[in-house]
């Protein structure tokens, strides 16, 4: 025991003493060397990265021909064989969502695919489905089946089951209503999520399917025959898409989902199309507070943008990623991030719509203090594009970046058929992407400068602030640093405060948005 006690007392001892030899033994090296003549640093062997050379990536896409097929029930597949894991993976895009539903039920889509998986089928519970599919190290939801390849025929059967046969229990409905409510209830709370939302209610509209959002209302007014009809209505094989990758052979499988698949039955009702988009808000400055008052403050600037088959959209796109789309390449990541150090994150995106025109928006968040001298410096750059400021490096930049990263958007088989499948989904042209690079090749300094005219636009300019409404309206006081930049920037819109920017973009008033 006592020799115990001794060497853990003497083993730290050693060790320190060791260490201390070790880095003793090491300095008189150092020392050795005369004063004014450090030691100089390796010179790098070989060309820096920048002189590399490559041979041209050659890629093109494959063809979306090869991978679709279509069941006896008109159920469209997208089918690839993948044999590097013995795995298979499918999945169903369904023709549904938010914007179907009905003012006075939001919530109603959701918790249908919710509760078909929670609440199991008229022959298993969600629990014994949970089981079993733990057994099998597989995993299923209305949506989607991922499963080794030997039990397959197991999980397809599952799945099916899911889809056909779904129970709706009362019990699991009112847990899934008792788990969305808190979150309703605290949503004001939170400053990133009051400014996202009332940003899209600005553009969108209070009211229209993509703003919209639950409340307590809505959640308590959904019954099970909701979800019963629900279902009824827009489940079915004309109203969704099919994908499946894996370790099989295309005609088997084929064989194997025509026998399920195949027998799914048609929807009530075909999706009708979405209503068309315009910008609710006028352009002008609006601050929201939530709940819980923070210390930082975050702006959202902008206005409807543009679909994506819009012949303009790739000169848009580039023009974004010279503005804030393009990382620490972007304008506004570099005077805003770096050169006046007020925000971790600060960027614009300008995302072609799908379904509906995309939102132009430059984002920031940064303290309260310079809530105004971020949002002035962004809306600065957003001026110097319209005004075409722009060179051939700037746009030779963006157009490198999207051409080159093009072959990543294909990194494996099963995001290609997922690809292709979307495009179908959306009425998207079959050869969008053996066109891609030809259509960023093709822009010119004349489009960007065209577009940045076109489609960034003052007079639709929201500027949302979401914070402490006295302290950001504040501004710049003079302890700050950059005092030069603010002054620049207050001298071109009206001031150090926000009021300046109500004159300019709007119609001079600061418009102050309730919690809802």
């Amino acid at each position: 025991m006592k020799q115990r006690f001794l060497a853990s007392r003497l083993m730290p001892a050693l060790i320190a003493f060791a260490m201390a030899s070790a880095t003793s033994a090491q300095t008189p090296k150092t020392m050795q060397a005369p004063a004014g003549k450090a030691k100089s640093a390796p010179s790098p062997k070989g060309p820096r990265p920048e002189l590399f050379t490559f041979k041209p990536l050659n890629f093109k896409p494959p063809k979306p021909d090869q991978y679709r097929t279509t069941l006896s029930n008109g159920l469209v597949v997208y089918i690839a064989e993948d044999h590097d894991i013995p795995w298979f993976n499918g999945s169903l895009i369904l023709r549904t969502g938010p914007f179907l539903e009905p003012k006075e039920k939001l919530g109603v889509d959701n918790f249908t695919a919710t509760v078909i998986r929670t609440g199991g089928t008229t022959t298993m519970t969600g629990e014994q489905i949970n089981e079993r599919m733990d057994f099998l190290a597989g995993s299923v939801s209305p949506t989607g089946l991922s499963i080794h390849s030997r039990h397959l025929d197991e999980g397809l059967k599952i799945w099916m089951d899911l889809l056909n046969n779904p129970a709706f229990p009362e019990d699991k409905l009112r847990r899934e209503k008792d788990l969305a409510l808190p979150s309703i209830r605290n949503r004001n709370k939170n400053v990133s999520q009051v400014t996202s939302r009332v940003y899209r209610q600005l553009v969108y509209g209070e009211d229209s399917p993509v703003a919209a959002e639950m409340t307590e209302a809505t959640v308590n007014s959904i019954t099970r025959n909701d979800l019963i009809a629900w279902h009824q209505k827009y489940w079915g094989a004309n109203n969704a898409i099919l994908v499946v990758t894996g370790d099989f052979k295309k005609p088997e499988m084929l064989q194997k989902l025509e026998a399920c698949f195949g027998k799914w039955r048609t929807a009530e009702k075909a999706v009708p199309p979405i209503p068309k988009v315009q910008q609710a808000a006028k352009g002008g400055v609006y601050m929201v507070q939530p709940e819980v008052i923070p210390n930082q403050g975050i702006i959202q600037i902008g206005h409807v943008g543009i679909m994506q088959d819009d012949p303009d959209y790739p000169a848009v796109d580039l023009m974004n990623y010279i503005l804030g789309g393009g990382s620490f390449a972007s304008r506004i990541t570099k005077v805003v991030r770096t050169d006046n150090g007020l925000a971790y994150s600060a960027n614009s995106t300008y995302p072609g719509g799908l379904q509906y025109p995309g939102t132009f928006t430059a984002f920031c968040q940064t303290k309260n203090s310079t809530v105004a001298f971020a949002a002035e410096l962004m809306l600065d750059l957003i001026e110097g594009m319209r005004a075409g400021e722009v060179t051939e490096a700037d746009l030779a930049m963006s157009k490198k970046a999207r051409i080159d990263s093009f072959p990543a958007m294909f990194p494996s088989i099963s995001t290609v058929v997922r690809n292709f499948a979307s495009l179908e989904f959306y009425g998207r042209p079959m050869d969008y992407y053996d066109n891609y690079e030809a259509r960023y090749a093709k822009v010119t300094l004349a489009d960007i400068k065209h577009v940045g005219q076109k489609w960034l636009q003052p007079d639709k300019m929201i500027i949302l602030v979401g914070g402490s409404i006295d302290e950001c309206k504040a501004g710049a006081d003079k302890t700050l640093p950059n005092q030069s930049t603010i002054d620049a920037m207050a001298a071109r819109f009206g001031g150090r405060t926000l009021d300046g920017l109500a004159k300019k973009y709007g119609d001079g008033t600061i418009h102050i948005l309730p919690l809802k």
